[in-house]
């Protein structure tokens, strides 16, 4: 090989490793790791931030719609951030397609409904 072909394949080595590390494909979430966890059906969604408190109840509704959340933690860089993105992008297609179209809002008033019948059960203990 010429060292001219050599200096090329460098350069496109290069290359291909700055965009997938622009794009989050070496961080643990990213695209592949989306479809893997598709494949397994184990999808989780994740956030980034404080992480929510979720009771037995909030566990039931999630299994039901069939996925799971983790917590990233509070201190993501950008790389990171992208590929969290495009995985949940990928797990909430998957969502949509196992769950149907409006998922999320069905989801959502469960979860809304529980926290009421939390808060007004822990009001009556109060009591």
């Amino acid at each position: 090989m010429s060292r001219r072909r050599k200096i090329n394949i460098g350069i496109v080595i290069l290359f291909a490793a700055l965009v997938g590390w622009q794009y989050g494909l070496f961080n643990r979430y990213n695209y592949l790791t989306a479809k893997f966890a598709i494949m397994r059906d184990a999808p989780t969604i994740i956030t980034v931030g404080e992480p929510t408190p979720c009771d037995e109840p909030c566990m039931e509704l999630r299994e039901k719609y069939g996925f799971q959340v983790k917590n990233f933690g509070k201190k993501v860089s950008g790389s990171q951030l992208r590929g969290i993105n495009d995985y949940n992008l990928e797990i909430k297609n998957y969502l949509i397609r196992k769950n149907g179209a409006d998922w999320l809002e069905k989801y959502e008033s469960e979860l809304g409904t529980l926290n009421l019948n939390t808060k007004s059960k822990s009001n009556e203990n109060l009591n």
